[in-house]
């Protein structure tokens, strides 16, 4: 697969680097350009008072599956998220969750990626829209892209 599964390989190494993606034990893969998955196993200790896995997780895997949609298809820069909108539609008990983001718009330093995000059993629990902006950060200057 060339240069892009090598990509692929790094981006998602790096984004494992990250503390929030370590704590979470987030499971990241980049199916093809343009299209990720990002899984978060249930942890009942991040539930809200009536026992529902709190909503900002979904909010987290949809947003980082976008993002990583979206940075697969540039393999100089890093992304940042510049904005992300998600609908809610079911809550999500003792069941972990697991988003599928895919770019619909790759502009010249704008991508739009929309997110479905699904509980393990696949059950659609919620949908959500990304706008991700191209940086001059590199992506061999970040943690773990060149390990």
């Amino acid at each position: 697969m060339g240069s892009s599964s090598t990509h692929f390989e790094k981006l998602t190494r790096c984004c494992m680097k990250c503390k929030i993606s370590k704590f979470l034990n987030k499971e990241i893969t980049i199916e093809k350009a343009g299209v990720a998955r990002v899984a978060i196993p249930f942890n009942g200790d991040l539930t809200q008072n009536s026992d529902f896995l709190h909503a900002a997780l979904l909010f987290e895997v949809g947003d980082t599956a976008g993002f990583m949609a979206a940075n697969s298809m540039e393999e100089t820069y890093s992304f940042l998220t510049i904005d992300y909108h998600i609908n809610l539609m079911r809550p999500v008990q003792k069941e972990g969750i697991y988003a599928i983001g895919e770019v619909v718009n790759a502009g010249k330093t704008l991508y739009v990626a929309r997110s479905n995000i699904y509980t393990d059993s696949g059950k659609l629990v919620a949908a959500g829209q990304g706008t991700y902006m191209v940086t001059k950060i590199l992506l061999s200057d970040l943690d773990g892209y060149d390990d």
